[in-house]
């Protein structure tokens, strides 16, 4: 499908959607950005090659008194690999104070070479929340249908249940906690062998023991040339479920200086898994569309520093160490050769920095505009071969609000 055409059609089919919900008083929201990034290894290969990355972004508000709709799009280019030129985009409603409803419709849409990644999201969610002795209890719950038009043997129903407390203190320290519980279940009950063809060559589904999940060899550049569906053919549900431990403490150091730290904590309550493995040139999210969360146990450690300067700058510094071990997945000791009897274990290091200027327009009482300059380096240490790589970006955003 030409993104082009989808995207003129999915702006007009939005536009007439936002003027026939125009039946009540309502403000209106607009923004637009521009984001230009060179990253010097995009695809987070073991041997990356740099690429420059142009981003257009575009999302619109519209609030009555009960209810919020807003549209959000982004396109991305690639200037040395045009193929993987993609657009993204996402429609939500909202409404409710203490009790609080919401929908969601997301896609994202590759060009015909990479439409392996083109994916569906459907997701609704109900959450209360309540005052109770200076605390603020949150319980929620939402249910995701996730669809992969490519790989049907990946679609599946994702349900989420959380409970969050968010307590602050007169020394101007916050505490939140979150306890999620996620369960995921594949539509698709059986796995059979596949006939190779054009669209899956150099590609592995892998399934229970087999999980290889993410990047790895072969699907746009090199590795592998082989590929194989695995079957399951044992009456094990397919499903996979964890819980969530999360925790973040805030502290307001100064009038204009704040400090938080974040610990997560995941527990795998099974062993099944399915995903897609041999995909090296993923980008950005893309590994956690193929490379479950579900698939492993981690720890999730983090720290954050916020100040805000003269003149409507504002800065932060960011740190995060997530280290991940693999319930069921074996290693690449090399290129070529994977082995089950050592189970994959990563740890990935973060650090980003952003500083960001604010300016004040008269177009209207809530428009401004802003540029901001974002550096992040990663260390993605690992004892597979596909997965072992670092990488650094810089880039500016210009971004418009009305």
């Amino acid at each position: 499908m030409d993104i082009r055409a989808y995207i003129l059609k999915t702006v007009v089919i939005i536009t007439f959607l936002f003027l026939w919900l125009e039946t009540a008083p309502a403000q209106w929201y607009y923004s637009l950005s521009l984001e230009q990034e060179y990253n010097s290894n995009p695809f987070g290969l073991p041997e990356g090659t740099d690429e420059q990355i142009s981003r257009f972004s575009m999302g619109i508000q519209k609030e009555w008194s009960a209810v919020s709709t807003q549209y959000f799009g982004s396109y991305i280019n690639f200037y040395r690999h045009p193929d993987r030129n993609l657009y993204w985009h996402q429609l939500y409603l909202s409404g409710g104070e203490d009790f609080n409803w919401n929908i969601s419709l997301e896609n994202r849409l590759n060009r015909t070479a990479y439409d392996i990644y083109d994916y569906l999201t459907v997701r609704s969610g109900l959450s209360y929340s309540r005052n109770m002795n200076h605390i603020l209890w949150r319980l929620g719950t939402t249910a995701s249908l996730n669809s992969f038009s490519e790989l049907p043997q990946l679609n599946n129903l994702l349900f989420t249940m959380f409970s969050s407390f968010n307590k602050s203190f007169a020394t101007r320290t916050s505490f939140i906690g979150v306890l999620t519980f996620n369960y995921q279940y594949y539509l698709e009950e059986q796995i059979s062998q596949s006939v190779p063809d054009d669209s899956t060559q150099n590609m592995m589904l892998s399934v229970d023991g087999v999980n290889q999940g993410g990047q790895g060899p072969g699907y746009g550049g090199g590795g592998k040339n082989e590929y194989y569906y695995s079957s399951s053919t044992s009456n094990t549900i397919p499903a996979s479920a964890e819980l969530v431990l999360s925790l973040r403490i805030a502290q307001s150091l100064m009038k204009y200086t704040g400090l938080a730290f974040q610990f997560t904590q995941t527990f795998g309550l099974s062993d099944y898994d399915r995903n897609i493995a041999g995909l090296i040139y993923s980008y950005n999210s893309e590994s956690q569309i193929f490379d479950d969360a579900m698939g492993y146990d981690c720890q999730i450690f983090g720290a954050e520093l916020t100040q805000l300067l003269p003149a409507s700058f504002s800065m932060k510094l960011s740190g995060y160490y997530h280290g991940k071990c693999y319930t069921v997945q074996g290693i690449y000791i090399d290129a070529e050769n994977y082995m089950t009897s050592e189970l994959r274990k990563d740890i990935f290091r973060t650090v980003w920095f952003t500083l960001k200027k604010d300016f004040e327009l008269s177009l209207s009482e809530a428009s401004g505009m802003s540029l901001q300059l974002n550096y992040q380096w990663i260390n993605n240490s690992s004892n597979s071969y596909w997965y072992d790589y670092k990488s650094e970006y810089i880039s500016l955003v210009l971004q418009l609000d009305i």
